[in-house]
Formats: C-alpha cells, sequence, structure tokens
C-alpha cells in the first residue's frame, strides 16, 4: 500500500508473525463504529465471562459479609437481593469496610479483564487472529497492576491533600490567628479544591481508558497516567464525544442480546414442552426463576430504572426484577436439584450478556486510545524519497 505525499512515497509494508492482514485504521470517530464488531468475538466474550464470574463471586461473598456482620440474617438478605447485594444502607460503618473491600476486589478484577480483552483487540488489530486466551491473561497478571494502581495513587494524592487541609484547618483554632489565617488560605484551599476534582475526573479517566493502554503499551503506572492526564487535557470534547458513541453502541449490543437470549429461552421451553408435561416443566421453571433477581443499585437515576424495567418487561422476563415464590418441587429432591441448576444457567446467560457488554467496551477504548495516541499498528513503515528511487 503506496500513500503519496507531495514528494514523499510512504510505503506500507504489512506483515506480522502470524502471517495475518492488519486492520486499516481511520484514527478517528468512524473507528469507535468497529466496536460492535470486534466485541462480538467468542474469545473476547469467554474472557469478559470469565472475569465477570471471578467478580461476581468475590463482590457476593464478601458482600454478604458486610450484611451478616451487621446483624442481618442470611435468609432477609436473600429474599431482598439473592446472589448480589447491593452497599448496606442504614448499616454500621464497619459493613461499609467490607463491602469496599468487596467493591474493590469487583473493580480490580474487572480492569485485570479489561486489559486482557484490550491484549486480545490490540493483537487482532495488528492481524495476529489467534492471540491465545492464556498468553491475554498472563499478560494481564504481569502488567495490569499498571491499570489499578494508576487510580489508587490518584485517589491517595486526594487523600493526602484532604487530610493536610485538615491539619492546615486547626490553625483556625488559635484566637485572632485563627480567623486571619483562615481568610488568608481561602483561596489556596479553593484552588486545591478544584484540583481534587480534576483528580477525580482523571480516576474516572483511568477507570475506563486504563486497561486499554496497558493492554496496547504494556505502560507502567506513570505512563499510564500520563496517558490518562493527556486525554483528558489535550482533547477533552473528542474524548467525551468517543466514550458516548461507544457507550450507545454498548447499550446496543447489550440490548439486542437480552432480547435474543429471552427469545432462545422461550424458544427451548417451548421445544422442550412437546416432550416433558406442562405441570412438571412449569414447575422446575417457576423455581429456577425463584433463584435469580436483578436488583439495580439505589444511585442509579430513576429514569434508568424506568427503562431498564420496561426493557425486562418487554422482553418478556418481568421474573428477573420480580421473582416468583418458590413452591414444592415436582418429584421431590430431583425437581429440586433440577431448578437450582436452572437457577445457575440463568445467571450464566446474564453473565453472557453481560460479557458482551465489557468485550464491546474494552475493544471500543481500544480503538479509541488508538485515536489519541496513535500507537504503531504497522509493524514496519518505509519512507522513501523520490529523488532517492
Amino acid at each position: 500500500m503506496i500513500n503519496t505525499i507531495d514528494n514523499i512515497d510512504i510505503i506500507v509494508i504489512i506483515q506480522n508473525k502470524k502471517g495475518g492482514a492488519v486492520t486499516n485504521l481511520h484514527f478517528n470517530y468512524k473507528d469507535v463504529f468497529r466496536a460492535g464488531r470486534l466485541g462480538f468475538s467468542a474469545k473476547k466474550i469467554w474472557m469478559a465471562f470469565l472475569g465477570f464470574l471471578i467478580a461476581f463471586i468475590g463482590y457476593g461473598i464478601i458482600s454478604y459479609l458486610s450484611f451478616i456482620v451487621a446483624g442481618i440474617e442470611i435468609g432477609e438478605i436473600w429474599e431482598t437481593f439473592r446472589v448480589v447485594p447491593m452497599y448496606p444502607i442504614g448499616l454500621p460503618w464497619y459493613s461499609w469496610i467490607i463491602w469496599v473491600i468487596g467493591l474493590l476486589w469487583w473493580i480490580c478484577v474487572a480492569l485485570l479483564t479489561g486489559v486482557a480483552v484490550s491484549k486480545i483487540t490490540y493483537e487482532q488489530l495488528k492481524g495476529d487472529e489467534f492471540y491465545e486466551i492464556k498468553e491475554a491473561i498472563n499478560f494481564a497478571l504481569k502488567n495490569g497492576k499498571s491499570a489499578l494502581f494508576a487510580p489508587f495513587v490518584l485517589i491517595l494524592l486526594i487523600v493526602v491533600l484532604i487530610v493536610s487541609g485538615l491539619v492546615l484547618a486547626l490553625f483556625t483554632l488559635i484566637p485572632y490567628f485563627g480567623q486571619i489565617f483562615f481568610a488568608i488560605m481561602a483561596i489556596p484551599a479553593f484552588a486545591v479544591c478544584m484540583f481534587i476534582l480534576y483528580l477525580l475526573i482523571v480516576i474516572v479517566i483511568c477507570l475506563h481508558i486504563g486497561p486499554s493502554i496497558v493492554g496496547e503499551t504494556g505502560n507502567d503506572t506513570f505512563d499510564t497516567l500520563f496517558e490518562s492526564f493527556s486525554v483528558i487535557n489535550d482533547q477533552p470534547w473528542r474524548f467525551i464525544t468517543y466514550e458516548i458513541l461507544l457507550k450507545m453502541i454498548v447499550f446496543m449490543g447489550i440490548g439486542i442480546l437480552g432480547f435474543f437470549s429471552a427469545k432462545a429461552i422461550f424458544l427451548g421451553q417451548d421445544v422442550i414442552g412437546l416432550i416433558v408435561s406442562p405441570d412438571k416443566l412449569g414447575n422446575i421453571l417457576q423455581n429456577a426463576a425463584y433463584y435469580v433477581k436483578i436488583t439495580l443499585p439505589p444511585i442509579c437515576p430513576e429514569a434508568y430504572h424506568e427503562f431498564f424495567i420496561e426493557y425486562i418487561e418487554w422482553i418478556g422476563m418481568p421474573n428477573l426484577l420480580f421473582p416468583p415464590d418458590y413452591i414444592s418441587a415436582f418429584e421431590g429432591f430431583a425437581g429440586a436439584i433440577a431448578s437450582f441448576l436452572f437457577g445457575i444457567i440463568y445467571y450464566f446467560i446474564i453473565l453472557f450478556v453481560m460479557s458482551l457488554g465489557g468485550a464491546i467496551f474494552w475493544s471500543g477504548n481500544t480503538l479509541v486510545i488508538n485515536c489519541f495516541i496513535f500507537l504503531p499498528v504497522y509493524p514496519l513503515k518505509l519512507i522513501i524519497t523520490r529523488e532517492s528511487v
């Protein structure tokens, strides 16, 4: 492929060790629309599925513990949340500490999963369609600490600034001098507060694109922070626009897959119903639905709650929000086991739908990062002037 610029011919030799074709990128908003296609990959969905499964298992256990230490019965927690409790509103401070540990577990596993998915995507862009999941996991475990430490460093800096402010605030307790000191430090304190808000924005940026930065470059913590600051400082509106487009694609992907997953469940019920008696099948499926419940965190906007409820009802799965009561199992012990296994399968299907969203999100951010730091997707570029030919 030859591109001519004035008197310079740029010859791009496309090759890699696997012999695959390198993806031609536009390095603008057009690349974001590739996220759906790149994310719709069995390899990336499986990688995201494993990550979400590990994240939710750890979070579920720790969050249950946060409620239990506050004296809440397991049965009450189960009736309210099923397997994924939300944050412990109205519980003691130590319950919140335990819950935050669970939340940090979820975030850390999700970030490492994002590094692995981004690494697979980057290798695919370079033409390596056969990059293995095992290699991506090893890469994430080796280099993923940068994606974890980058936001942690910023959080630590914010804590230091807040503690320093509290220490300086003690001077205001000194008679006479304290009031003057308070007035003098008002403007610096305002500047520090603005800086803290700025750091909070950068933390959000790190959580969004940190895994993709590490997945593409293998950067250390400092370089990951540098790239995150560069993105928000140099072209903030471009980044915001790309992320809005990407979120739309993610929600569309989840919505479409969720719809067809529900229809696939109904189709399977109809086919099995041709052989299994309606009483037996209905009993098993109702008890299976009893085990499954999706609880949205109260922090979500009311409009989001209403939209999600309407979507769940539209696809014909209202039991995900309002599970039915458990009834006596058909054929006793065997029916109870069958219902429990079907309940687990329902959770796997939900994770499968979420995994597509994760695969699209991290694949899309890999493309977004390419638009900002112009990573060398092509392994070799040879520039030759016409005079030298």
